[in-house]
């Protein structure tokens, strides 16, 4: 049995269809890598992979938007097709027996960090920000 691991970027919303009563969320799936070459150059290198989930919950399809991370395992496969200019491109193909959802696209997570939202008191604030005494004895 053949295993594969994918981490990306979906480079669309997802797509349901039904067919003969099986559903299928079919999504693309980007993992990019950067590293230094022997060199010193900066390679930015992606891989996309398509991606085929089987599947009887389809909640989670609602969550699969362009730009969301993703962490995906199934059973990989290599396709070969014609691109415009009749060259013949393999495609790497997985049929995913399980997605998690890692967080939103890259958009939305700047926004958050924004506005970041706090869930300390106004005086541990103070104290954070250089405002508070410092105690020489514990306090019992």
């Amino acid at each position: 049995m053949l295993k594969a691991q994918v981490l990306g970027h979906l480079g669309n919303d997802c797509q349901v269809s039904n067919v003969n009563g099986v559903t299928i969320i079919n999504f693309n799936c980007c993992h990019s890598e950067k590293y230094k070459n022997r060199e010193g150059v900066i390679v930015n290198k992606s891989v996309w992979v398509n991606c085929s989930y089987f599947t009887e919950k389809t909640a989670i399809a609602a969550y699969l938007k362009k730009g969301v991370q993703i962490y995906a395992e199934g059973n990989p496969s290599v396709d070969v097709y014609k691109n415009k200019e009749g060259q013949q491109i393999p495609q790497l193909k997985l049929r995913v027996n399980m997605v998690q959802l890692l967080g939103g696209n890259k958009q939305e997570n700047n926004n958050q960090q924004a506005a970041p939202q706090s869930d300390l008191t106004q005086s541990q604030q103070e104290f954070l920000a250089g405002g508070g005494e410092e105690i020489s004895e514990p306090p019992f």
